[in-house]
């Protein structure tokens, strides 16, 4: 049986401001051995799938510096200290990135997104009928693109590598998987 590994002692590594390096020294159940094992300290998120009242979905486009490509993903954003709750960060990234409001969500996942290295929790929310409010509120540094995409052709767009974000891809299949 798998056990967790006792963690022996914890340093701080590099705080990069976003995120922060913690170096764990752990023990292995199995053979007693010590190693030292680097987690990135990084915030939960949201992710939301916006459903408008035409089945469309509300998505947005933007570049990603990690890939160093311009993805077509799922609104959302970091849980700030100060949210209520993940529900309010949800509705408050749809709102900000594209002006779409919602109303009722239901919470369609909660992931570990990389749970080799990173200590966050990622949870994705689907609202139907969402509804154009505004228009979107962009950080300084955000440029984003808004939209919509007929939710029938998702899966082929996925399939296509139109579509390839991969908490995106997540959500998407886990709502066409589960919640039809």
């Amino acid at each position: 049986m798998i056990k967790p590994w006792p963690i022996v002692a914890t340093r701080k590594g590099p705080d990069m401001g976003l995120f922060s390096i913690i170096i764990n020294r752990c023990r292995s159940p199995r053979t007693g051995e010590e190693h030292d094992f680097y987690v990135i300290d990084f915030p939960s998120w949201v992710q939301i799938l916006p459903i408008t009242p035409s089945d469309e979905v509300v998505m947005v486009r933007q570049y990603r510096h990690g890939c160093r490509r311009v993805l077509l993903e799922l609104p959302g954003g970091i849980i700030d200290a100060d949210d209520g709750n993940p529900a309010d960060t949800a509705r408050r990234e749809l709102l900000e990135e594209t002006g779409y409001h919602a109303d009722d969500l239901l919470l369609l996942a909660k992931t570990y997104p990389q749970p080799s290295v990173l200590s966050n929790i990622g949870l994705t929310y689907v609202a139907r009928d969402v509804i154009r409010a505004q228009d979107p509120r962009l950080d300084a540094a955000e440029d984003i693109e808004v939209c919509l995409e007929e939710l029938n052709k998702i899966p082929e767009m996925i399939r296509s590598g139109e579509i390839n974000h991969g908490q995106t891809v997540m959500a998407l299949s886990t709502y066409f998987l589960l919640a039809r």
